[in-house]
């Protein structure tokens, strides 16, 4: 048995330095990350529509994601959901509440297929304290978040859902699929309508006004952009409409 405990730790290790060596991102933010640290890693997968974590339950988990994209989502009491932010590769989540042990403020969903690697709460306190370069990567990409949010929350308030819906559309292009009409985007208007937190009414119009200009295409699973050009002056004339 302790034989292959060892065999299945190696494994494991081997498993997390292949994931580093292979991404750019990921190495980056563990290249400092001392040995007895590294073998503590993690490496999970989860199928779209997933939920790696809920809302009000406490995880002592650290979770970095090496491909694909998690939705950041705070379900009401009324039922509703809203998406707080789209996650992609080498961002992370539970920094926020791993400290206190607190319960997650927001549920984690898998948008997409995706891969994650995590490390428990014990040996993520020993890596922030052992290792600079990643406690001032937590510090400046936590600070690089709340502005973000914060920027999101005044877009929000001051600019049209139009402008909204063209610059999400044009941000979701990267994890987009080239076909021979444009690029395929993986999201529904259900999905936009949890993004904004308006009703499917409010984005069904705007789809239509931008579908009736030839910018995009809609379906019920997917979205393409047809004219990205035109899109990109779409988000422009309408950002104060």
């Amino acid at each position: 048995m302790i034989l292959i405990y060892y065999i299945l730790k190696g494994a494991n290790l081997v498993n997390i330095i292949e994931i580093i060596e292979s991404n750019k991102i990921i190495k980056k933010i563990l290249k400092d990350c001392p040995y007895s640290i590294l073998n503590k890693w993690e490496s999970m997968n989860y199928t779209k529509g997933q939920i790696i974590c809920q809302q009000g339950i406490v995880y002592e988990y650290f979770y970095i994601i090496v491909n694909g994209y998690a939705n950041i989502c705070i379900n009401g009491e009324n039922g509703k959901k809203y998406s707080q932010a789209i996650y992609k590769k080498g961002d992370y989540f539970g920094e926020l509440e791993i400290f206190d042990n607190k319960p997650y403020g927001c549920s984690i969903e898998a948008l997409t297929d995706i891969q994650l690697i995590r490390i428990d709460r014990d040996s993520f306190l020993k890596w922030i304290d052992k290792d600079r370069h990643f406690s001032l990567h937590i510090m400046k990409t936590l600070c690089h978040n709340f502005y973000t949010l914060s920027k999101l929350a005044g877009e929000n308030t001051l600019y049209s859902l139009k402008y909204r819906i063209c610059n999400y559309l044009l941000y979701r292009t990267d994890s987009g699929v080239k076909s021979g009409t444009g690029i395929q985007i993986d999201i529904n208007k259900e999905q936009l309508s949890e993004q904004f937190a308006v009703t499917s009414r409010s984005i069904n119009r705007v789809l239509q006004q931008l579908k009736e200009s030839n910018l995009i295409d809609v379906s019920n699973n997917y979205i393409t952009i047809i004219d990205i050009n035109g899109l990109k002056l779409q988000e422009k004339t309408s950002k104060n409409e």
